[in-house]
């Protein structure tokens, strides 16, 4: 019986003494992701018909690995980033969406139910826009489905 208590009471001690407070405990993997936090000065909006406008932000690290292969979500903050709505959403009748392309992320903002007439006001505050660029890795999924008419795109 000593002897278990014994072991037990030096791994005890081991487990307590091993570590203080002040030892920084460093993760031992690499963030594959990167985000970008823009503010949308009113002034930056640029229409594109009576009912919707458009905020291009010129993005060189949108390269094409991201269109082909990563991933890109981009969510906007009305309240000083307090919260974030991830895109698309709505937000006071306005309708919020996102498109990219390389080297470019381009937001709108539009009223889906506005008539011809009605005109989308263009935003009074800044808006802050957060862009996320996910590192993915590609998976070849052919013939995973059982159907012949699913046909994937080799990445080069």
């Amino acid at each position: 019986m000593k002897k278990p208590l014994l072991f037990l009471c030096a791994l005890l001690m081991i487990g307590l003494t091993a570590c203080d407070k002040n030892d920084n405990v460093q993760p031992t993997y690499e963030n594959p992701n990167t985000a970008f936090v823009v503010t949308l000065d009113p002034s930056g909006w640029e229409r594109v018909s009576n009912a919707k406008i458009a905020y291009d932000i010129p993005l060189k690290d949108l390269t094409e690995y991201y269109m082909l292969q990563g991933g890109v979500a981009v969510a906007l903050s009305f309240d000083d980033e307090d919260s974030y709505d991830v895109l698309p959403t709505t937000s006071e009748g306005i309708a919020y969406s996102v498109n990219y392309a390389i080297g470019w992320v381009t937001i709108y903002a539009d009223d889906p139910l506005a008539d011809d007439g009605v005109t989308t006001t263009f935003p009074t505050g800044d808006i802050v826009a957060k862009i996320i660029l996910s590192t993915t890795d590609y998976l070849d999924y052919q013939g995973l489905f059982n159907s012949p008419s699913v046909d994937f795109k080799q990445l080069k």
